[in-house]
Formats: structure tokens, sequence, C-alpha cells
């Protein structure tokens, strides 16, 4: 992958933040291009990462040994991983059944250079959070739920635009995203036990 690829993968998400459908023409759809999109996995891992420490600290408020804290680490990397290759299957199923197979490759580019640009929104948002606390209401709850309802929508406006889905498709792509989440999480707090 070149700078200028990664530059312009970046660009191109910046563009869909703002709604801006010509964002789109700076993604490459080739198979080159789809696989080397997948190294946004690599620059949203810290950020995930650090986001799901404070998430976890805060719930668990206790020490964790050494040796518990390498096992989960690796079930998380291995989730983490897992989650970004089971994605892409999910939406082939999907795009090929509402009849957008042919612009599989350019959605997923897309959507996982916009997986930085969901971190970046979303971070600071869950470092306020946990730093008031979980457990409670205020600010930091408001400013974390206002950061994901704009990455959700921001989701669903490169669904819509990218598969050029209907609304209500593209709601399903969210969906589909949140419940894969949501699942494979939930395996991994079960394995981390």
């Amino acid at each position: 992958m070149t700078l200028l690829e990664a530059t312009q993968g970046l660009f191109g998400a910046w563009r869909l933040l703002h709604f801006d459908r010509s964002g789109l023409q700076y993604f490459k759809t080739s198979p080159r291009a789809f696989w080397n999109s997948f190294w946004a996995a690599a620059v949203v891992l810290p950020a995930d990462a650090i986001a799901t420490l404070l998430f976890t600290t805060e719930e668990a408020g206790t020490s964790i040994s050494v040796t518990n804290a390498v096992h989960a680490s690796l079930i998380y990397l291995e989730i983490y991983a897992f989650q970004w290759l089971l994605f892409p299957l999910v939406i082939a199923a999907f795009a090929e059944s509402i009849l957008r197979s042919e612009r599989f490759v350019l959605f997923i580019v897309a959507w996982n250079w916009s997986s930085i640009v969901r971190a970046v929104i979303i971070l600071p948002a869950v470092a306020i959070f946990a730093g008031q606390g979980v457990d409670t209401a205020g600010w930091g709850a408001a400013i974390y739920l206002a950061a994901t309802a704009v990455t959700l929508v921001y989701s669903w406006f490169i669904a819509r635009a990218a598969l050029d889905a209907p609304p209500v498709a593209a709601v399903m792509v969210v969906l589909l995203e949140i419940g894969l989440a949501v699942l494979l999480w939930g395996l991994a707090r079960f394995l981390i036990g």
C-alpha cells in the first residue's frame, strides 16, 4: 500500500463524514485496494483496545493478574481479527440479496477506511464517559451517546452511498455490524470468563 492510497482513503472517508457522495471517487475498487483497505484494522486497533480497556477497567473496578491480562489480550486480538474478516463475508451475502454485488468492493473499501474516522470520533467520547464513570448518567454519557449516534448515522450514509442501497437496507447494514459486534464480544467475555 502506498501513502497516496492511504491518504486518498482517509480523505474519501472524511468527505463521506460530510455526507458528500463524491468521497467515493477517492476509493479504488481493485482487488489490491480491497485488501489494502484492511490496513485500517491495524490503525484502529490501538484506539479500539484503549476503548475496550477503559470500559472493562471501569466495569471490573479491580486489578487482574498478568496471566489473566495476557489471556484476555489474546482473546481480544482473536475476536478483533475475526470481526474484521466476518463482517465482509456477511455483507457479501447481504449485497447479493439486495442485488448490489457489483458495489461490494467499493463498500468494503469505504467502510474500512471510514473505521479510522469512526475511531477518532468515538475514542474521546469513551474516555470522557469512562472517566466520569459508566454508572453515572451525566454529561459523559450524553457525549458518548452523541458520538455513537454520529458514527451510526455516518455508517448508515456509507452503506447508502457505497452500496447504493435503499434507506432500509442501509439500516440493515448498520444493524448487521452491531449484531456481529455484540455476538462476538459476548463470546469474548464468555471465553475470558
